[in-house]
């Protein structure tokens, strides 16, 4: 049987590659953000002015920028420090963001029922238990709150992973 990620072995390798990684990223990201995930996240999103928005496992920060840009309270919550420090570092100070460090299986240290929107973008596929920070997303959202995520297409491939089909792992690296 295959032997999934550890949460610690994503937070190494986040951790070590957060550079290489946002290198190329600008105000709205990489290129697949802006021209893919930005249009269609935002095209979920009511008008989050004013609004308290939680972004679940912010990276270097992109995504939370532009929502205190557009008028958000954001709380920001990263288990990679390094991407926490680039986010802090590209984050103008009196910008409505508060970073966090934390990994969203479990994000305890923060009241539940107190979001009006919960953005998650392309982090659920990197976190070894998706089961447990759907739940968290769940115990902190506002009863009328709106989650939305993203995660990898089907046939783009995470690190270590694969197809599992008839109990066997059809993996595609190295091909």
């Amino acid at each position: 049987m295959k032997k999934t990620m550890t949460t610690e072995e994503a937070i190494k390798r986040w951790d070590m590659h957060a550079e290489v990684f946002t290198a190329g990223y600008t105000e709205l990201g990489d290129i697949s953000r802006r021209t893919l995930l930005n249009p269609t996240i935002f095209s979920l999103m009511d008008d989050v002015n004013e609004k308290n928005v939680l972004d679940a496992g912010c990276g270097e920060g992109y995504l939370s920028r532009i929502l205190a840009q557009k008028g958000a309270s954001v709380t920001a919550v990263d288990y990679s420090e390094k991407m926490l420090e680039l986010a802090k570092n590209r984050t103008e100070e009196d910008t409505n963001i508060i970073y966090n460090y934390g990994n969203c299986e479990n994000l305890d240290f923060l009241a539940g029922n107190q979001y009006d929107m919960i953005v998650s973008n392309m982090v659920l596929q990197d976190l070894e238990d998706y089961q447990a920070a759907f739940q968290e997303m769940y115990r902190l959202l506002k009863p009328s709150g709106s989650f939305i995520f993203s995660i990898l297409h089907p046939c783009f491939i995470t690190p270590n992973s694969g197809w599992i089909r008839n109990n066997k792992v059809k993996s595609s690296i190295g091909r």
